[in-house]
């Protein structure tokens, strides 16, 4: 295998022009599409739609009549117990919220039911409603505290969903911009010293985020830089599969594997080389990509040792696959006697996959029916494993995907094995 596998990965490394393409074009997609497609929600689609419940649990008013009560203990001027309280009787919280939710374009895919917190959570196990979002006791007075006063640890507003998807991440950027507004407004309202001379936007930055915390229960954010680069740099990995194939065409064209027959080879030699090579060129061009988008456009501060190696594992599966799609697509190639057919063959299965994966275009504007179906697909497999993995899913949940990513392995390499063409059928 060592010979085989010498030649196939110098035939990559010597089309240096091949390599330059194969990292900067993904490289300027990732930054086109970053740029181009910054933000879901502006992308409104049928498959966007879903339920929300809404749960108050905190009394407004009452909460704004505690916060009066305790300016008056305060050793503090007249005037500003008068601004703190007129800054407290105009914070309204939940009035902003069923603003943003009446929006006539927030409407056309989002419905809102207001529900006590039994049936909410009844309704989120049933899966009638996809999230609920859930304004706290004495959230009001929790809030102006650390608002107004900087006491206490602020105030939280949860999110409560039973699984990562597109739609909460959604949903959570709408209440970013929520709390953004909540944080502003108590702001301007405060009358705070030595804020009367800064500009709207500098008040801003200065009081926020002073208060209205947001938690999202086993969610964290995926940015769109985040998504594109996982999702341009495995589709480039799986095109490494076809690069493989074609490159096979020379060969069998100038008779390299008759005279390997010939000489006493075994075949799977032959093939075991394609498959080692292409798992290679895979690995390296994948990690390529990442760390370069990485640096380029901070897709993971902060992130610990445990993250890169459970990162570099859904990698490495996905480029096994990858390694026995190359086989698979080069037996195909031997067994028919057109070469532009299995060539044909092998782009149309990889633009499919990479439609229906997630890869070319973002998931969440399939059909629900065609997104379940990309879900189990090597590359969709391994877009989801790593999207979980970065909103901080645990270890244990990844080992089901890649489970599945190793039977792919097996399944697909066999499949090769067994179409492969042998002495004496050749």
């Amino acid at each position: 295998m060592g010979v085989f596998f010498k030649k196939d990965f110098l035939v990559y490394w010597r089309d240096r022009k091949e390599m330059l393409i194969a990292l900067f074009m993904p490289l300027a997609l990732i930054l086109v599409l970053g740029f181009a497609l910054p933000n879901w929600v502006e992308n409104s689609n049928e498959s966007l739609e879903m339920s929300v419940a809404l749960v108050v649990k905190d009394r407004h008013e009452e909460g704004v009549h505690d916060f009066q009560e305790s300016l008056k203990n305060m050793s503090i001027s007249t005037e500003e117990k008068n601004e703190l309280s007129k800054a407290a009787a105009n914070f309204q919280p939940e009035a902003l919220l069923m603003n943003m939710f009446g929006d006539d374009e927030v409407e056309g895919f989002l419905q809102v039911a207001a529900l006590d917190d039994q049936t909410a959570q009844l309704q989120l196990k049933e899966e009638k409603v996809e999230a609920i979002i859930t304004i706290p006791e004495a959230y009001t007075l929790a809030a102006l505290n650390k608002l107004l006063l900087h006491e206490g640890d602020g105030a939280v507003l949860t999110l409560t969903a039973l699984e990562n998807s597109m739609k909460v991440n959604i949903l959570q950027n709408m209440l970013d911009g929520f709390l953004g507004a909540v944080n502003y407004q108590a702001a301007l309202d405060s009358g705070m010293e030595g804020q009367e001379s800064k500009g709207e936007g500098e008040l801003a930055l200065a009081n926020s985020p002073v208060g209205g915390l947001e938690q999202i229960e086993g969610v964290d954010m995926i940015t769109s830089f985040q998504y594109y680069a996982l999702a341009v740099s495995i589709f480039f990995a799986l095109s490494v599969s076809t690069t493989t194939a074609s490159k096979s065409i020379t060969e069998k064209r100038e008779m390299v594997f008759m005279r390997l027959l010939l000489a006493g080879t075994h075949p799977f030699r032959y093939l075991s080389g394609k498959v080692g090579s292409t798992l290679c060129m895979s690995l390296l061009q994948s990690w390529v990509l990442i760390m370069v988008s990485h640096f380029l456009f901070q897709l993971f501060p902060g992130k610990s040792l445990i993250f890169w190696i459970g990162l570099t594992l859904i990698i490495f599966m996905l480029c096994l696959t990858v390694a026995a799609l190359s086989a698979l697509y080069t037996a195909m190639l031997f067994r028919m006697k057109d070469a532009d057919v299995a060539t044909g063959i092998s782009f149309i299965l990889l633009v499919v996959l990479g439609v229906i994966g997630g890869n070319l275009v973002p998931i969440y504007i399939l059909p629900d029916w065609l997104m379940n179906i990309g879900s189990v697909t090597p590359n969709g497999l391994a877009l989801m494993s790593m999207i979980q993995w970065i909103q901080g899913s645990p270890f244990q949940e990844l080992w089901l995907p890649i489970l599945y990513q190793g039977v792919f392995f097996i399944v697909i390499l066999a499949a090769s094995l067994w179409i492969f063409p042998r002495r004496g059928r050749i």
